[in-house]
This record gives structure tokens, sequence and C-alpha cells, in this order.
């Protein structure tokens, strides 16, 4: 079995560490009309957001999976626990600390409007619509579960359905970069895991993984807009359908599933760097860093599945989105020659990797503005 790499390199994130000399460079203005200017202050560095493992998951229905990340996925799963054990106070309390957590993201969903392109703010709005009516199911749940009317995860699950589900994942909209960052090597991780288990024979397993991974890029879904949530949406269904073959023993080679997983490594590098595209429109810099880094890292991943040919060509790509990456989330020093080269080098990387792999949707020219 080839060896699969998923970890950041120690350098980068010792990059995000430094403290840059100047400030980001764009147009200089003239000094001040003083004889003695006194020198610009360094900027101060970020800290680096640090890539972390949940521990935690909610599994609904024996096969979907959704990791537990923030504060409402964090009551959900409480609420799940204490069902469990038949403590339907704390079951109730737990649902209800999760509707008013929902609630807090709704309004956040509604506050970001202003800032968006037209095509996401009328997502943004529907987002707060559903957040705000599941919140309102989700105090009924709690009030159910309070008067013994639903007694187990089993009742649960078809209380919170899949449609429900699917809207809680509409959350993920308004997620800052402290929340889906440091997640963005799991798809990965999960991958690695389901081809190491198909490898022992033991398809149980690996199906769990592959569902562990799609769960993510259910996420990413609710992030993105246009294309790039068109090709996620597709690569979940390809994700679902190996897991499925996976549980009948159906997947013959490691081929089948290396092309699955490349498909959906691809699918999060277009939506990642669709989205650093929208945060440089906006002139929010660090995000923009972020999604570059995060693009760059799932273009690597979907190379690696894809072959030693396909990483190779990818490397230089991946380079020098770090690079730029890094630069734009630490606040250090970038001029914009080389942003448009790491948007470019991406792209190029991402459209010729998804022709190898057949995918449908490519990245968009970057416009610098």
């Amino acid at each position: 079995m080839k060896t699969r790499i998923t970890v950041l390199s120690a350098a980068m994130l010792l990059a995000l560490a430094q403290v840059p000399s100047i400030s980001a460079a764009q147009t200089p203005k003239p000094a001040a009309a003083v004889s003695t200017p006194a020198p610009a202050p360094a900027p101060t560095a970020k800290a680096p957001v640090a890539i972390k493992s949940p521990t935690e998951w909610i599994q609904y229905d024996d096969t979907t999976f959704t990791p537990v990340l923030d504060d409402v996925s964090s009551h959900l799963a409480a609420a799940r626990a204490a069902l469990a054990k038949k403590d339907l106070p704390a079951a109730s309390k737990a649902m209800q600390a999760a509707a008013t957590a929902l609630k807090a993201q709704g309004d956040r969903a509604a506050k970001v409007d202003s800032q968006l392109a037209a095509a996401d703010m009328k997502l943004a709005r529907d987002t707060h619509a559903r957040m705000v009516a599941l919140a309102k199911k989700l105090d009924a749940t709690a009030l159910q579960i309070k008067a013994g009317k639903v007694t187990t995860t089993a009742a649960l699950d078809k209380t919170i359905n899949k449609a429900s589900r699917a809207d809680l994942e509409r959350r993920w909209l308004v997620s800052d970069v402290t929340t889906w960052y440091p997640v963005i090597e799991e798809p990965q991780r999960h991958f690695t895991a389901a081809a190491e288990a198909f490898a022992k024979k033991d398809y149980k397993t690996a199906a769990t993984e592959v569902r562990k991974a799609e769960a993510y890029l259910r996420l990413e879904s609710a992030r993105a807009t246009g294309d790039a949530r068109k090709g996620l949406d597709t690569a979940t269904a390809g994700l679902e359908k190996t897991a499925q073959a996976l549980d009948k023993g159906a997947v013959k080679t490691e081929k089948d599933l290396d092309k699955s997983f490349a498909s959906a490594d691809h699918a999060l590098a277009l939506a990642h760097r669709a989205k650093a595209a929208e945060s440089w429109a906006r002139k929010a810099y660090d995000n923009a860093g972020y999604e570059l880094k995060a693009s760059a890292q799932s273009l690597e991943s979907a190379a690696v599945w894809a072959g030693a040919e396909s990483k190779a060509a990818a490397s230089t790509a991946t380079a020098d989105a770090r690079t730029i990456g890094d630069k734009l989330a630490s606040g250090g020093v970038w001029a914009k020659d080389e942003v448009t080269k790491g948007f470019d080098s991406l792209r190029s990387s991402i459209n010729k990797l998804g022709q190898t792999i057949g995918a449908k949707v490519k990245a968009s020219p970057f416009d610098l503005g």
C-alpha cells in the first residue's frame, strides 16, 4: 500500500509563528513630512489556528455520523448520552441548551448578510430561517423528553430526522476559522484509516471511516455555494455509495477506494479555493490565507490518491499556496503579485488533477480586484 502523508509540516507551523518585520505589502503611502520619520512598527503576528481532531461523534440511524465540534453539537451529544442512560431531566436540559446555542448561531447568520455576495446573502437568509425553525423544534423535543414522550435515542432520531440534520449542518455557514480550520485534515485521516481497514478485510470499519470523512464534506457543503457546493454534494454522494459497497463487501481493489477519495479531496480543494477568493474580495485577508492553506492541503491529499505523478505535479502549487496563505493568515508581508501567483498556480493544478480524475467542476480564474 502506498504511503499517505496527511499532517501539515512543522516548517509551516513555525512560519506562522514568526513575527514579520514590516507591514503587509500593498501600495505604499508617502512618508509624513517630518524631518526624521519614525520607522513603522512591525505588525504583531497572529497566533496560528491549531490543527486538532475531534474526540466525540454523534451517530444517527447507525450509518450517519456528525463530529462534535461546537456548542450545538456538544449539547446534542450530551442529550443523547443522557437519554441513553434514561436520565430524562438531563437530556431535556441539554436539548434546550442545544436550541439556545442554535438560536445564537442563527442570529449570526442573519448578521453576516451585508458581508456577502448576492448569492451568498440569499443562502444566509435561508439558513437563518431554517435555523430559527429548527431551534423551535429542538425546544419542542426538549419538552417531549421532559414529558416522557421521547425516551430512547431511536425515538430522538425520528424527531431529529434527516431533514433536520441537514438544517443543523447549515450552521457551518457561519462558523469562523477557529471552528472549521482545525479539522481540515480529518477527511484524509479517515480515508487513510479506511484504506488500512480495507487492506485487513475489515470492511465494516472501512465503511465507518468513509462515512466519518463524508460528514466533513457535508459540513463544507453547507459553507459553499454554486459549483463548489455541487462538487461537494456529488463527492458526498460518491462516498456514501462507496460506504454502502464496503458494507456489502463489493469493493474489490484499492483503486476503487482511491478514485472516490481523490474525488472527495479534489472537491474540497475547489471549495476552499473558492472561499479564499470570496474572503479576498471582502478584504478578509487572514481568512483568505487559511482557505488557501486548506485548499493546498486538500489538493495534496487528492494528488496522493491519484498517484505519484499527480502528487509530483501538484507539489509546486501547494507550496506556493501555503507560502502566501501563511503570510495572509499570520498578518505577515505579502505582495499582490505573489497572491495572484498563489491563486493561479492552485487553480491550474486543481483543474489539471480534475481532468485526470474526471471531475466536472473547475476552479475559476482569480480576480485580484
